[in-house]
């Protein structure tokens, strides 16, 4: 009798302590092949970089290379190295722009002293604002040779621009003095640019024609 009383007690004991085995077989290292623990529970997301699953920011798609378009400058396109060239272009610019049509300036900014270069593609939309994309090549240094022209970099993404015309500048084109001229390489008279939604060659051509 007492005999069986050990061995009844000695069953509860065992399933007393069952949940107990359980729990800590669920925290030991599981079978041969399975993913080891990250160490912790932190949720990664979507929007986070998980780089060891080969995430990571995609590179942006390259800009529609108005270049290529072979629009035609409604006045001669103009290099700024001291002083632009040919002087024209800014009463050329300044005609267009107070006049309210659309067209077309193209310039070069030439710092130097060695390629530093940076043209511009400048669409007039006859609403205050322009459609803008530049491109640029640099090469050289102190010390460095260039050799040949390096090719440009690719262009940059379209953005649109406000034109700037001062009452100095109304004043000075309405009375045809020396002082009418846009300056439209640099900052200054196209001024507060914004990304915008890419366009095509004829999209852009559209626009220009709208008006």
């Amino acid at each position: 009798m007492r005999a069986h009383r050990v061995i009844q007690g000695a069953l509860l004991l065992a399933a007393a302590q069952l949940p107990f085995v359980i729990a800590c077989s669920s925290v030991v290292e599981g079978p041969e092949g399975a993913e080891p623990e990250r160490g912790d529970d932190t949720n990664l997301g979507p929007g986070s970089s998980d780089t060891t699953s080969g995430g990571g920011a995609e590179a942006p798609d390259p800009a529609v290379d108005l270049f290529a378009c072979g629009f035609e400058p409604s006045c001669e396109p103009m290099s700024l190295h001291v002083s632009p060239i040919p002087p024209e272009s800014l009463s050329c610019a300044a005609e267009l722009v107070l006049g309210g049509g659309t067209g077309v300036l193209r310039s070069l900014l030439t710092p130097g002293p060695y390629i530093d270069e940076t043209d511009s593609l400048i669409f007039v939309l006859g609403d205050g604002t322009a459609l803008v994309q530049t491109r640029e090549r640099h090469c050289g240094g102190e010390g460095m040779a260039c050799g040949s022209t390096p090719a440009w970099e690719p262009p940059s993404q379209h953005q649109i621009c406000d034109l700037v015309v001062s009452p100095d500048l109304e004043a000075a084109c309405e009375a045809d003095a020396d002082g009418c001229n846009f300056w439209y390489v640099g900052e200054g008279y196209v001024t507060n640019c914004r990304a915008v939604e890419e366009q095509t060659c004829e999209e852009v051509a559209a626009r220009l024609a709208a008006k």
